[in-house]
């Protein structure tokens, strides 16, 4: 996978762009998908600028953790990221989407849930790629899977049930 990181600001940890591939990574090995020629574009920014894309994209006027923009939208059996026939034609990356970080709403969240920065960070990397691969929780069944996956691919790197 080849993550394009931007930094808009100096609050990131220094290993950001290190947690960012680890984690990125994990998700697409827990899930068994092929991501050699995966992009993903990470926007390591502020609640401020976090606002003004959740009110452009989302019509809500406040600061969100993360927000995910799917360039397609995938699931674990599309055939670019399982069948590896693929690999015998040109190589194309697959530029997933892009995902945007809020650097003050996950340090605030992480404080409210008696959680390390980091672990809250991975969590929501986590999320967020699951949402560029198709997943959501917009029901109640839906949530659920996905959280399922949440926890499999967090406890993968060593990082406990964030729901309990």
């Amino acid at each position: 996978m080849n993550a394009e990181i931007l930094l808009e600001n100096g609050f990131w940890p220094n290993n950001i762009k290190d947690i960012i591939n680890s984690v990125a990574d994990a998700v697409f090995s827990s899930l068994k998908l092929k991501h050699n020629d995966i992009e993903i574009c990470f926007l390591c920014t502020d609640d401020e600028e976090i606002k003004t894309l959740n009110k452009t994209y989302r019509g809500i006027d406040k600061p969100t953790n993360v927000l995910s923009f799917p360039a397609e939208h995938y699931k674990e059996d599309d055939e670019y990221l399982i069948d590896s026939s693929y690999e015998n034609h040109a190589k194309v990356p697959c530029i997933l989407g892009s995902i945007a970080l809020a650097y003050e709403t996950i340090k605030k969240e992480s404080e409210e849930q008696n959680k390390s920065f980091d672990d809250h960070l991975k969590h929501m990397i986590v999320h967020s790629v699951l949402h560029l691969l198709g997943y959501d929780h917009i029901n109640d069944d839906e949530a659920e899977e996905m959280e399922k996956l949440e926890i499999k691919i967090l406890n993968s790197i060593n990082i406990k049930n964030p729901y309990i």
